[in-house]
């Protein structure tokens, strides 16, 4: 019987080295939600914009007392005379976010004005070590009016944090 005990203490012990070695993470931090809307809290969603509008987001940065890089860009997604998948130049930023709280975004198009189509605003979580936890995409529409696709200034993604609840 003392043999089959140290048996399974060693096989016990065994199997917890082999996670620490793994670096087992058992974080639950991630992004609870991704809201697009026309107003700076985003009280009602919206994914249909004209050029000329502020497109605002939310990301909701949850279960965590630590801090995570918080990464927000907008690509275009359907929008003529572009690549599908690329960075509308200027519009990615990164955010060293503490604990759970929203994250206030804000974007204005290229020259102020958006190019008619469809966008995808991409938010990645990453831990302190630059491992991506957690990820969350929307997508939204420009229509109507003119619009110029005229270069972009360099603060065209403005950010802030928000308070949390």
């Amino acid at each position: 019987m003392r043999t089959n005990r140290w048996s399974l203490a060693f096989a016990l012990g065994l199997m917890l080295a082999a996670v620490l070695a793994c670096n087992f993470s058992a974080t639950t931090a991630n992004l609870s939600s991704l809201k697009v809307g026309k107003d700076a809290e985003v009280k009602t969603e919206a994914n249909e914009f004209k050029p000329s509008d502020v497109v605002y987001a939310v990301a909701q940065v949850s279960n965590t007392s630590d801090t995570h890089k918080v990464t927000a860009r907008v690509l275009f997604d359907d929008v003529k005379g572009q690549d599908s998948g690329k960075v509308v130049p200027g519009l990615e930023t990164t955010l060293d976010v503490p604990g759970a709280r929203p994250v206030m975004l804000n974007f204005t198009g290229p020259g102020k004005n958006w190019p008619n189509g469809r966008y995808k605003i991409e938010v990645t979580m990453k831990d302190k070590d630059g491992k991506q936890i957690d990820q969350k995409t929307a997508t939204f529409t420009i229509a109507g009016g003119s619009s110029s696709s005229s270069a972009a200034s360099e603060d065209n993604a403005n950010e802030e944090h928000g308070s949390g609840h």
